[in-house]
């Protein structure tokens, strides 16, 4: 591997570790500026899910063939089949969410408390905390094939999931409280500089990486919808609309 993917590649996954370590402090300023950061963000999350995020899960069928040819032999899979591995990360999210939601609003009614002051338990925040670091891990471990196809590109791949990684660690401490704050916060900034090193150790793995990043995809496209996408009652639509057009125009220029 080229010694200058590796640099930029660790750099990109510094960069993405310091995001979950510094994230607290970017939330005042979140706070301070209000709704239009949000919608501006969801704009660029937005833009990236369709010119982006889609396109990525579509080339990735091919590699889904290639590893079910390899290890079953011939085998007739359809073109959609990859969307299959993009839609389990879109339920397994879900799914996540919801027993974190549930748990909280079952705790406040047992304890008479307001649900922002309840946490999830510690099972459900062991297991919505792994899949969160997994995918990470996973999203440094593709570093390397971003920068390898185009270094603007990897560039932009990075600026959506930088935005991408401040709503989740946000999402996850307002479920866990001080279990993430304490803890899982530090755990995850691990999780891009592992990714990075097991991209060097296992370089090779070109299809099975592209089809986890299939999986990646609808965790992220879940997580834009949930957090990024600001509602009616909140939103900005002109921030909304400007971070939307101006991400969509960089790529179409740049890409």
């Amino acid at each position: 591997m080229p010694e200058q993917i590796v640099l930029i590649t660790l750099i990109i996954a510094i960069i993405f570790s310091t995001v979950h370590l510094t994230a607290p402090k970017l939330y005042g300023f979140s706070e301070r500026y209000g709704n239009g950061v949000v919608s501006f963000s969801g704009g660029i999350a937005a833009a990236y899910v369709f010119f982006d995020l889609l396109p990525t899960i579509q080339k990735a069928g091919e590699h889904l063939n290639l590893l079910l040819r390899n290890y079953l032999g011939q085998l007739f899979i359809s073109e959609v089949a990859i969307f299959g591995v993009a839609f389990m990360g879109f339920l397994v999210f879900f799914i996540s969410e919801h027993a974190a939601v549930h748990s909280r609003r079952r705790a406040a009614v047992d304890t008479g408390q307001h649900m922002d002051s309840v946490a999830a338990p510690k099972g459900v925040f062991v297991i919505h905390f792994s899949i969160l670091a997994l995918v990470s891990l996973l999203i440094a471990y593709n570093l390397r094939f971003e920068v390898r196809s185009s270094l603007i590109g990897a560039l932009l791949f990075s600026i959506a999931l930088i935005l991408h990684f401040f709503g989740t660690d946000r999402t996850m401490e307002i479920h866990y409280h001080s279990m993430f704050e304490k803890y899982g916060r530090y755990i995850l900034s691990i999780m891009p500089i592992t990714g990075w090193a097991l991209s060097i150790r296992f370089p090779e793995r070109r299809s099975e990486a592209a089809v986890l990043l299939a999986f990646v995809a609808g965790a992220v496209l879940f997580n834009v919808i949930k957090d990024e996408v600001p509602g009616t009652e909140k939103g900005e639509p002109k921030f909304f609309v400007a971070g939307a057009l101006i991400y969509a125009a960089v790529l179409l220029l740049l890409l």
